[in-house]
């Protein structure tokens, strides 16, 4: 099992994009109008004014004169979570330069009919190329003649040139989206054994009606796996150091990093706990719980 530890990517980091204009950043020396919206790195959100004129009004301390809005179109697949998506209606373009090394990129909510990431040194040179058609293979024969080819929404590249200063282009071919990018370097946590489980929570709400009637809310989910890794003894201290650094914070978990049959158990997401039992003079055991984000 790979976990992918994410780098941060601000605003700077992001050089191109299709997808509309950045949201200003915030200047303590402008008055904003009603509706203005402004960046704040300090907090990496988005504001909305509220109330005017909100002159020397710091957003995350004046409730009263801003309000924590939606990130920009642009923003959205950069934000660190998953809850809105960068969308166009024809290719999504975008590139981002990242400052020290990485050697995993992965993206999340994706719609579209292909991918393609270009990862170029920081004199311009390519390092590396990855293409992916995003239609699932089917699963058997009446699929390949009748069903309608599913939507692939997670891709993870592994493979980069771990090197500084990278350039990343993204193109997915449109009407595209894409909820979240990932970039960061991979760690090894051991071998997935057999026996994994994976489960979604649902958060869709059912309404009765004073007649009996029976609606449906359809919400978010999030998905779950529990899983038991195997591990060199030699790497205990490097796995439970590794465990305790990511604690609330939301990575990406490899249960099987490169096999398209077990694609759910790749997950964005934290842990929600993790035991490592020292089983046998040579192995250790590992189990895990990961819940991914909405």
């Amino acid at each position: 099992m790979l976990l992918i530890r994410p780098v941060t990517i601000t605003p700077g980091m992001v050089t191109a994009s299709n997808a509309g204009a950045a949201d200003p950043a915030y200047a303590a020396t402008a008055s904003y109008a009603l509706g203005q919206r402004v960046y704040l790195e300090a907090t990496g959100k988005t504001y909305e004014c509220v109330q005017a004129p909100a002159l020397g009004k710091y957003p995350p301390a004046e409730p009263l004169y801003w309000m924590a809005a939606a990130p920009s179109n642009r923003w959205s697949m950069f934000d660190g979570g998953i809850g809105a998506s960068t969308v166009t209606e024809g290719d999504l373009l975008a590139s981002i330069t990242i400052p020290g090394r990485i050697n995993a990129v992965a993206f999340f909510g994706l719609i579209g009919s292909r991918i393609r990431l270009t990862q170029r040194s920081a004199e311009g040179a390519v390092l590396s190329t990855f293409d992916r058609p995003l239609r699932a293979d089917p699963a058997d024969w009446y699929g390949y003649f009748f069903a309608e080819p599913e939507q692939v929404t997670d891709v993870v590249f592994t493979a980069l040139a771990p090197s500084s200063g990278s350039r990343l282009e993204i193109t997915v071919t449109g009407p595209a989206a894409c909820a979240a990018v990932v970039a960061g370097n991979t760690f090894d946590l051991g071998g997935a054994q057999w026996g994994a489980a994976t489960s979604i929570i649902d958060y869709s709400r059912k309404n009765i009606s004073a007649d009996g009637i029976q609606t449906f809310e359809r919400g978010r989910f999030s998905r779950r796996l529990n899983v038991m890794l195997e591990q060199p003894r030699s790497r205990y201290p490097a796995v439970q150091r590794a465990l305790e650094a990511v604690r609330a914070t939301p990575c990406v978990w490899l249960g099987m990093p490169g096999s398209g049959d077990y694609s759910p158990m790749t997950i964005y997401g934290y842990y929600r706990d993790f035991s490592i039992e020292v089983t046998y003079p040579a192995w250790n055991l590992c189990s895990l719980e990961i819940e991914s984000l909405t």
